[in-house]
């Protein structure tokens, strides 16, 4: 057979039944926890304007400069796929007057996200994920909470082998003195940077501290650590987030030169990696499953007041690869008891009327409407495992009747068709 023409984009998959099954697990278990915590599910356009992310996710970073999707329309808009949630969340707690609402604002969003990077092992071209933002207390015990809630995520999934990594990249008053720092480190090191980091220096850098290459892993071993020049504000701010964590009996570890790839973090940054990902070299090591931090001065540059916020994303894809590997399996899919065996479009269209009829009284029934002779539609109904076939021919419909045949002893019985439900209904209690 010829290959077909039309293929799925590079790095753009299609969700499976089989696949789904563990999307809609996930995401059941993700909304479940962070709605009992306050989070109410807010959903934002696929589209927004270019500017929200150059602005908001920064100039500098690989997001902006490399990976968006973006497109003009006929009248002269510029527009992007979303690369990622946070400023389309702020964007929308600003325009629609969130700050009136009792604060901090809870929010949870799910959905695909777009960058153009190389497709490898845990990264796609179109991925999904789940975020949690809380809009307007600058508590750490709120930065605590975020982490805690998708601690509590992946647990519930089976995911318990897992450790926060935390780190704190100051705030305005504390981050200019530790980038002179960093400038001074870096100097005379440009050589043994990638290409990328060469550019990264001139534009922002504290990015050169979240490369992976390995040459540059190897000069960031020796720079300065941020948490040795916090001012007092971000010092006790970190200490609080880190004795809750102590607390609550989260397993973490400071990451000195941990800062995540995106403009607007301040204070707190942090991480979730399993346990023996931690420990491999390569390409899988820097894969995280959770990702976020606090980003307080984000609705100030978006024009709101000055806001203070925290929050996290969930890569949805690294968490299905991760239960996948360890061997979770999806709740067992509830199989029909009874199956609908029909002979003939008259008692096609009478069975279509009364596999509704089963749905509405709760009752999950078989069918394959597609086939016309009884023995292949037999066949199906012994591979489902059904208790009971009910089996509608021409005569049956004419005299509004059914057949009901026990498929373990092979017995049946003839029955009006208005008493079939109560009737199923009362067998299948035995």
């Amino acid at each position: 057979m010829a290959k077909s023409k039309f293929q799925n984009v590079t790095g753009m998959q299609d969700v499976l039944p089989k696949d789904r099954k563990f999307f809609d697990m996930v995401e059941r278990a993700a909304f479940k926890i962070a709605s009992y915590y306050g989070y109410e599910r807010t959903d934002t356009p696929v589209l927004e304007y270019s500017e929200l992310f150059e602005k908001g996710t920064g100039q500098s970073t690989d997001i902006v400069q490399k990976q968006m999707y973006n497109l003009t329309t006929e009248g002269g808009d510029k527009l992007t796929l979303r690369p990622e949630f946070t400023p389309s969340l702020v964007r929308s707690y600003i325009q629609h007057g969130m700050v009136s609402w009792s604060q901090p604002a809870k929010l949870s969003a799910i959905g695909p996200l777009f960058r153009h990077e190389r497709p490898q092992s845990g990264r796609f071209r179109e991925f999904n994920q789940f975020e949690i933002d809380a809009i307007g207390d600058k508590e750490p015990i709120l930065d605590v909470q975020v982490i805690f809630i998708f601690v509590k995520i992946l647990e519930s999934l089976g995911i318990k082998d897992i450790n926060v990594h935390v780190n704190s990249i100051g705030c305005p008053k504390c981050k200019p003195n530790y980038r002179k720092l960093l400038r001074d480190y870096y100097r005379g090191r440009e050589k043994s940077l990638c290409k990328d980091c060469r550019k990264r220096k001139k534009l922002n850098i504290l990015r050169l501290l979240d490369c992976k290459d390995e040459k540059c892993e190897r000069v960031k071993a020796g720079a300065p650590e941020i948490v040795d020049h916090l001012c007092m504000e971000c010092h006790n701010h970190l200490k609080g987030v880190l004795e809750a964590l102590d607390y609550l009996e989260v397993p973490y570890m400071l990451s000195p030169h941990l800062v995540r790839g995106l403009d607007y973090y301040t204070k707190t940054v942090f991480e979730i990696i399993p346990i023996e990902v931690e420990e491999k070299e390569g390409e899988e090591k820097v894969v995280s499953l959770v990702g976020g931090g606090r980003f307080d001065g984000l609705v100030k540059l978006f024009g709101g007041e000055d806001t203070p916020a925290v929050g996290a994303s969930m890569g949805i894809e690294r968490v299905i690869a991760r239960m996948r590997k360890t061997g979770i399996k999806t709740p067992a899919v509830k199989l029909p008891r009874i199956f609908l065996v029909q002979l003939g479009d008259r008692a096609k269209l009478r069975g279509m009327k009364l596999m509704e009829e089963f749905r509405s009284a709760g009752i999950f029934s078989g069918e394959a409407l597609g086939r016309s002779s009884i023995k292949p539609q037999m066949v199906l109904a012994d591979k489902m495992e059904v208790d009971y076939a009910l089996i509608l021919g021409h005569q049956e419909v004419a005299e509004d009747t059914i057949i009901i045949r026990d498929m373990k002893s092979g017995s049946q019985e003839v029955i009006p068709m208005n008493k079939v439900i109560k009737v199923i209904k009362k067998r299948l209690k035995k």
